[in-house]
């Protein structure tokens, strides 16, 4: 086929044009997107910012139906000083009946909250009177290290300095192309994402591992992506993005909209301030990670069963005959390390004879540590996308983990333990034991009363005599006379 003389020429002027934007250095593309936010003299011009906020927690899912994500709602005011190095968040959480504020501070590498009075829970191991400052712990210096390196006018001027900066090859976001450009900021390992059309940030990706979050650690090294859109055009020239997206483990995480932004705002003089005494606190009791809680309160009840009683371990363990059974696995690898150490301790002559993992969901972060030590993990159906993950994330291999997909016996120590798949509302392909020997179910589930209900129903469908249960609060509780069930026709 024959072209004419003009049509190739505009061919040939259409692809000289194109060229160059494909040729691009990563110094270019970078420039592009700070002239975008309005210059390289607004972009390092924010040395402070506020912003009133509205954040959506998301339940990480791998449910690929919509809105799986069971989200909570946080509205807060977030205070930043680049050049102090600090941060101070005024969170507010609405129950429906109350709202609660807690205000956390972060600076020069020490975290501290107001607290709204009670006991801390793993975030501080505090018991404080309302309106008084406690540490806080070293996760909360880890998310202000990330939320400073993302912040987007801060990711790009790092990201342009940076000694290892280089172009990647092009990607497709949503039918549009991406330029893509690498660095390390602030120690991350960062690709960028740069819309070819507008030459605006549309995200940022990098790798990590969050080893002292309690919700995060048991991912392991985990995929992190921030997604930017909303921009608008502040007075002074600066265009910033108002919706910030984060995903974590290829699924929603939290979605951050910010309401109102103010730049450069004179900060209270006492806005950042951390005692001595607080410091001092903080280093003598929250540099550890979270989920490092001693098992204190772990008991032996009625000889058969152990109760951690611990943020972060496992719910307990069920002896069968001379075995123990570990029920779910704790939030860490050491979570579960520490769980077997203290069953070994408790009853020398007793073996392990695996765990259970009743919830698709997550948490289990101690299953890579059981599965390297030849312990045999039995999962819900539904929870493999989530074992998948954590096993992935720290390296462990998958040999050691079996997804229960039928109902099926085991054999543990001369005993027996039924287990049985059981879609409940919101857990579909959860999991529930039942030991007939002790006249016991169990399911993580079981702590919820409607999911307790539905549980003891199946129970009676099959017959089985139950006068006591398990669930995530607990190893076992006796169940109340009207709710105990006798036996009926065999299994």
């Amino acid at each position: 086929m024959r072209f004419p003389a003009t049509y190739l020429l505009a061919t040939i002027s259409l692809l000289s044009a194109a060229l160059p934007a494909r040729g691009q250095s990563a110094t270019a593309l970078l420039d592009t997107a700070i002239a975008r936010m309005g210059g390289e003299s607004a972009a390092r011009g924010v040395k402070r910012a506020r912003f009133e906020m509205m954040t959506q927690w998301q339940r990480t899912s791998f449910d690929t139906g919509p809105y799986a994500d069971q989200p909570v709602y946080e509205s807060h005011s977030d205070l930043r000083d680049y050049e102090l190095g600090a941060w101070r968040n005024t969170r507010r959480f609405n129950n429906g009946r109350t709202t609660m504020e807690i205000v956390d501070v972060v600076r020069d590498g020490v975290a501290i909250r107001r607290s709204p009075g009670g006991p801390g829970g793993v975030a501080s191991p505090s018991v404080a009177a309302p309106g008084a400052w406690v540490p806080l712990n070293i996760a909360y210096v880890d998310e202000w290290r990330e939320q400073r390196a993302t912040a987007p006018e801060r990711l790009l001027m790092a990201a342009r300095e940076a000694h290892d900066l280089h172009a990647l090859s092009d990607t497709i976001v949503g039918g549009a192309p991406h330029a893509r450009v690498s660095a390390t900021v602030d120690g991350f390992r960062t690709t960028l994402l740069l819309r070819r059309s507008t030459g605006f940030l549309r995200a940022v990706r990098f790798r990590t591992a969050e080893p002292n979050d309690f919700g995060l650690v048991p991912w392991g090294n985990m995929d992190v992506e921030i997604w930017y859109g909303g921009w608008r055009k502040q007075p002074d020239g600066l265009v910033y993005p108002f919706q910030w997206d984060v995903r974590r483990v290829g699924a929603p995480y939290k979605r951050m909209t910010v309401l109102a932004a103010t730049f450069n705002q004179p900060a209270m003089p006492d806005s950042f301030v951390v005692s001595d005494s607080l410091r001092a606190a903080y280093l003598d009791s929250s540099t550890l990670p979270m989920h490092e809680v001693p098992l204190d309160s772990a008991r032996i009840v009625e000889t058969r069963f152990a109760s951690f009683n611990t943020p972060g371990a496992p719910v307990g363990a069920v002896k069968l005959g001379d075995r123990w059974m570990l029920l779910e696995t704790g939030q860490a690898p050491s979570s579960a390390e520490r769980a077997m150490k203290w069953l070994t301790k408790m009853d020398a002559n007793a073996r392990m004879a695996g765990a259970l993992v009743t919830m698709p969901a997550t948490g289990n972060g101690g299953v890579p540590w059981l599965a390297m030590h030849d312990v045999r993990v039995h999962a819900a159906p539904g929870a493999k996308p989530y074992m998948d993950a954590v096993l992935r994330g720290h390296g462990a291999p998958s040999t050691n983990v079996t997804r229960v997909s039928r109902g099926t016996w085991l054999r543990v120590g001369g005993d027996s333990l039924w287990l049985e798949p059981m879609d409940l509302p919101d857990l579909p392909g959860a999991l529930v034991a039942y030991a007939p020997s002790l006249e016991w179910v169990y399911s993580a589930a079981a702590a919820n009363p409607l999911q307790l209900d539905l549980i003891l129903a199946r129970a009676r469908e099959k017959g089985w005599r139950v006068s006591r249960f398990g669930s995530a609060r607990g190893a076992m509780s006796p169940l109340p006379p009207a709710q105990q069930l006798s036996r009926g026709p065999t299994q």
